[in-house]
């Protein structure tokens, strides 16, 4: 599970070992993750379980009813649901609002409650700890003297501002001691046979006690017992209830037939439960045993002698590892552990490789434990700005970025082979798409997602992400000119987080629903353009390609979707490669003080990427002019001003930008060897520079050249009508064009390795053992590279499936059609749902109108010979008419009916009731027997249309039929 330094390159024996505080470890933002993690999951389960305690029954039917009349079966296809969601909204927010409660008081009395609990349980701990085990002061015992003045000599070599409280536990003979407590003053637990070695050991003794004080000198204390007293919270008093109350909604509650239809959504969030509990107990346990090799080395820095980790791991019961079996056993169980094996504290003290090393099973359970959280936190995302996908991409790439640089500055200054981050993005990936796939998040109410391979799509945006960090890193480090690496990290990784921020923009309101295949159609796609109806001979592959555009990334040009973000990753290492490298980098200097303060290989330079840019910007020139004149050259003055027209001229520029983007990206990573994702991407960023300018120039010009006067009409330089068009291709260009431009350079790299791979093999002998590792290195990068490519070539494929099932009438999301009807018992329960929640007593409603209308219609016939009566009969008539449209509108706005000839005759309906209601009015208006008998017309046309209604409904098994 772990991929270190050493297994991107060449191992060999690090001659001087490196400060471990070159970089920030990283374990505090994990340990920040796990408390975010218990807390969104609390904030998630706390409401359920108290709902699913608190609700009655009646009740919990009736809201899962009002589900069951939109439409949305827990069985279907989630975006044919997604559809019907978007057709009754309206209407089942009124349906759950008028069946459901939500009981939010009760609780946020029990969040409060559980927070409080959490308090004083971190509160106690320290307490409890002391009392238990009959813990006695140094401070106030005359006998220890001595060991008063070694212990504040031991917190003077600390350098710590405030004495910790030291206290003994008697009738403990192990030669240890713990430290425990809270922020502010902790205290530090001396067993009895440790007191003992303060006279016949000292320098274990002082070795040991050090230990205990860089914990608190690295403010491990506080932060630890934070997360105890959170997890015993979590464990008991929050996933218990919720767990007991999930396996009795999955196992006993309700019929046998509802707990089938939910079974897979309920199953799935049981099993995501499970991994939460799994991820975090062994994400925490990797940071404490991190945190223990960091005190190690914090106290022997302070003076602690070395040879105390020999004695002391002499003193331990050594476990057998010599069988092969044994060995795997022994590693496994010590992923559970919250200390390292004494081999590693002790090859650490000399060498701590292990603080720098990529832990790929670390950075799987990242990636899990951040999905679980990205469900956890449900809709935070349903804001102006997106603060869930900030969140989630913060972590990713703080946490996989940070061990990325860590590994990058320990290969650097120990004359490695960097890492490639292309492992760690596969590590990180993995771990989202098996929350993805284990819980309800890709799956839903299913077993499994239809389109599994569509989670491809976001392991390939977080390899491109850790990929770049740790090609960015390795570029930075040999040009930073600061004492410390912070700030130059803090911007790389803040630069990456962002840009994978707006990839996740796009990716749950859209990328996430290809998990259920995709749901768009060309000509619902081309309607969001204002384009409806066309004819299919209009509809030819160029504008199938173009639909597409209005789902991929770089679609919205707000500045809250993070998309002038994704420019950046070009930007950024250009701005970086200007500077020119240092003979002396100070924060080497300052980290290996032994050692010159440089680094064996120097930062590429950016001026080839430039000229490779340059040269593909005027390629682009050129193709866009030529695209541009092709555009002219079927009959401009009959096509220059139709919409499909018009939205050709508009992205045809981004295809070709983009496109030869790719290509100079491609181009630039197959001829380049270190730098290539860098360099691939500055080259395309320079081309999509000049293929800007080059639009602007053309659509400037387009008045001037002849026949291709389609923008202005004239020659007058008029930037003013330009620049809204050349603002969407910008937007466009430098969000897609430059992540198209990324996949691209991974194929080039592709291509680079394997063209390598056969020149050596036909270079060297089979029989060179040289030749044969070479051989064996370049397999893996290129199976690293290739896999990588693999996903770049999901996600084309996934594009050329998305025109192709555009055509074939897919379901989509862009309304020109309804989606598919519900049919068989689903189409039944929803039909019965419908005139449970309300369905029914809207048709009385209706009735009880039809009802009024008729009586006061007989009264204004009956007192037609009596002048003095005829002006109330009609202001009585008057009234009943707009209880007529008022009712009407209630019925058009309530749940339509999944079934098309159920709506169809529901529609019927309505329609005679506001007929019968304009005829109505217009009899008011103008009393005639002409008005009179189309208002009794209407009235017979409403009262067939009513009989048939209810005959449907009565056929469908939505009502039992009246007697006979």
């Amino acid at each position: 599970m772990r991929a270190g330094a050493a297994d991107e390159g060449q191992a060999g024996p690090n001659p001087v070992p490196l400060d471990e505080r070159v970089l920030t470890a990283g374990t505090t933002l994990r340990f920040v993750l796990l408390l975010a993690l218990l807390a969104a999951a609390g904030l998630r389960m706390v409401p359920a379980t108290v709902w699913h305690l608190l609700v009655p029954s009646e009740s919990a039917d009736r809201q899962a009813a009002c589900w069951l009349a939109a439409g949305i079966d827990p069985g279907s296809s989630l975006n044919a649901g997604y559809d019907r969601y978007a057709r009754n909204a309206t209407a089942l927010r009124a349906c759950v609002d008028q069946y459901g409660r939500s009981f939010d008081r009760e609780s946020l009395a029990v969040g409060a409650l559980l927070l409080a609990a959490a308090l004083a349980l971190f509160w106690l701990l320290p307490v409890w700890r002391g009392r238990r085990a009959r813990l006695s002061t140094v401070d106030g015992s005359p006998d220890l003297a001595r060991l008063r003045e070694q212990l504040d000599e031991l917190v003077a070599a600390a350098g710590l501002a405030r004495k910790p409280r030291f206290v003994v536990e008697p009738l403990r003979p192990t030669a240890t001691a713990v430290v425990f407590g809270r922020w502010g003053r902790p205290t530090v637990c001396l067993h009895d046979g440790l007191v003992v070695t303060a006279t016949t050991d000292p320098g274990r003794f002082r070795a040991v006690v050090l230990h205990e004080l860089a914990h608190i000198r690295n403010r491990d204390v506080g932060i630890t017992y934070a997360t105890v007293a959170l997890w015993r919270v979590f464990l008991v008093l929050v996933l218990l209830p919720w767990a007991v109350v999930g396996l009795n909604r999955l196992i006993f509650a309700g019929t046998a037939s509802a707990r089938a239809q939910y079974a897979p959504f309920n199953t799935h969030e049981m099993v995501l439960a499970a991994l939460l509990v799994v991820s975090a107990y062994l994400t925490r346990a990797g940071i404490l045993r991190n945190r223990e090799i960091h005190a190690d080395l914090t106290a022997a820095r302070w003076g602690a002698d070395r040879r105390s980790w020999e004695v002391t791991a002499s003193t331990r019961p050594h476990r057998r590892t010599g069988h092969h079996g044994t060995g795997r056993l022994a590693a496994f169980a010590q992923l559970w552990r919250t200390h390292p094996s004494w081999a590693l504290r002790r090859s650490s003290l000399t060498d701590p490789k292990a603080l720098f090393a990529l832990d790929g099973l670390q950075l799987l359970l990242a990636g899990l434990a951040i999905d679980i959280l990205a469900w956890q936190l449900g809709n935070l995302s349903d804001t102006s700005f997106p603060l869930r996908e900030l969140l989630l991409a913060g972590f990713l790439v703080g946490i996989g970025g940070t061990a990325l640089w860590r590994a990058v500055v320990y290969a650097a200054a120990t004359r490695q082979r960097p890492p490639s981050g292309t492992p760690a993005g596969l590590w990180l990936g993995t771990g989202v798409a098996v929350g993805e796939l284990a819980g309800p998040g890709a799956a839903w109410n299913h077993w499994w997602p239809p389109h599994p391979e569509a989670l491809l799509i976001l392991v390939a945006g977080l390899v491109l992400a850790m990929a770049w960090t740790a090609q960015h890193a390795e570029l930075r480090i040999g040009s930073w000119r600061g004492r410390t690496l912070g700030p130059a990290a803090f911007a790389s990784l803040a630069t990456a987080a962002l840009a994978l921020t707006a990839v996740l923009c796009w990716w749950f309101p859209l990328g996430q629903a290809l998990t259920d295949g995709w749901p768009f159609t060309t000509r619902g796609l081309l309607a969001s353009y204002g384009l409806p109806g066309l004819p299919p001979d209009q509809v030819g592959p160029l504008l199938s390609t173009i639909a597409v555009i209005d789902v991929l990334p770089g679609t919205d040009d707000s500045a809250a979707s993070l998309w002038w973000a994704v420019p950046l990753l070009w930007l950024l290492p250009l701005l970086t490669a200007a500077r020119p490298p240092l003979h002396r980098l100070p924060w080497l200097a300052r980290a290996m003080p032994d050692t010159d303060g440089q680094l064996a290989r120097q930062p590429s330079r950016p001026g080839r990427f430039l000229t490779a840019g340059l040269l593909g910007g005027l390629l682009c020139c050129g193709a866009l002019a030529l695209a541009m004149a092709w555009l002219h050259t079927p009959s401009p003055a009959a096509v220059r001003m139709t919409g499909p027209f018009q939205l050709t001229h508009l992205l045809l520029p981004v295809l070709v930008i983009c496109a030869v983007m790719a290509a100079t990206a491609l181009l630039t990573a197959a001829v380049t060897g270190s730098s290539w994702l860098l360099g691939g991407l500055i080259a395309a960023g320079t081309t999509a520079l000049s293929g800007v300018l080059g639009v602007f120039l053309l659509m400037g010009a387009d008045g001037c050249l002849g026949p291709l006067n389609t923008m202005t009409n004239n020659c007058d330089w008029r930037p003013g009508v330009i620049w809204p068009l050349v603002r969407i291709i910008v937007v466009h260009t430098l969000t897609l064009g430059t992540l198209a431009a990324a996949l691209a350079a991974f194929a080039g790299r592709g291509a680079r390795l394997l063209w390598r791979f056969t020149a050596r093999r036909e270079a060297a002998g089979p029989d060179n053992p040289r030749a044969a590792g070479a051989r064996r290195r370049t397999t893996r990068a290129a199976a690293r590279v290739l896999a990588t490519a693999g996903l770049a070539l999901t996600a084309v494929v996934l594009a050329q499936t998305a025109t192709a099932s555009g055509r074939t009438g897919s379901p989509k999301w862009t309304a020109d059609r309804p989606g598919p009807a519900l049919s068989g018992p689903a189409a039944l329960r929803a039909a019965q749902a419908w005139a449970a929640v309300g369905g029914l007593d809207l048709l009385g409603r209706l009735y009880t109108a039809e009802r009024s209308y008729s009586t006061a219609f007989d009264g204004v016939l009956t007192s037609a010979s009596q002048p003095e009566l005829i002006d109330q009969a009609l202001q009585t008539l008057g009234t009943t008419c707009d209880g007529l449209t008022q009712v009407a509108e209630r019925a058009e706005a309530f749940f339509s009916l999944p079934a098309p000839e159920g709506q169809q005759v529901w529609s019927q309906l309505i329609l005679r009731y506001r007929q019968l209601a304009t005829a109505c009015r217009d009899f008011v208006g103008h009393p005639a027997s002409a008005s009179a008998l189309a208002t009794d017309s209407a009235d017979h046309d409403l009262v067939n249309s009513a009989d048939a209604f209810m005959s449907w409904l009565a056929e469908s098994g939505a009502i039992r039929p009246r007697p006979s």
